[in-house]
């Protein structure tokens, strides 16, 4: 569905997955995985492309937000000329605990001591 969704996004702006010089990604709790952005760019047929920038970002609820950030700030110092900024989760397909637990287990704190 984010394939689709990213396709019709630049088709939308008239650019290409040639256009892209950059590629921002968010986690998804319903299908966690190894360096979402890697994931998500690779399946969408983005890379692999020498020049790309790829990154994931976390900020858990503020992740969209914090790559818009990114993604301008990234345009304004001349680092990338199109950035597309990905995201998207299926929570509402998951049941309510199992959502509860990959909630937690996204929040916590490795190391963090028990009791």
């Amino acid at each position: 569905l984010v394939n689709q969704a990213l396709g019709r996004a630049m088709r939308h702006a008239g650019i290409g997955p040639a256009n892209l010089d950059g590629f921002l990604a968010c986690p998804s709790l319903a299908e966690p995985r190894f360096m979402p952005a890697h994931g998500l760019a690779t399946a969408c047929g983005i890379i692999p492309k020498g020049d790309m920038l790829v990154m994931s970002i976390d900020t858990g609820g503020a992740s969209p937000i914090s790559m818009l950030l990114q993604a301008k700030s990234l345009i304004e110092r001349g680092a990338c000329s199109s950035v597309a900024v990905v995201a998207g989760d299926a929570v509402s397909s998951m049941p309510s605990q199992a959502f509860l637990d990959a909630a937690d287990t996204a929040c916590e704190l490795p190391g963090a001591l028990e009791g």
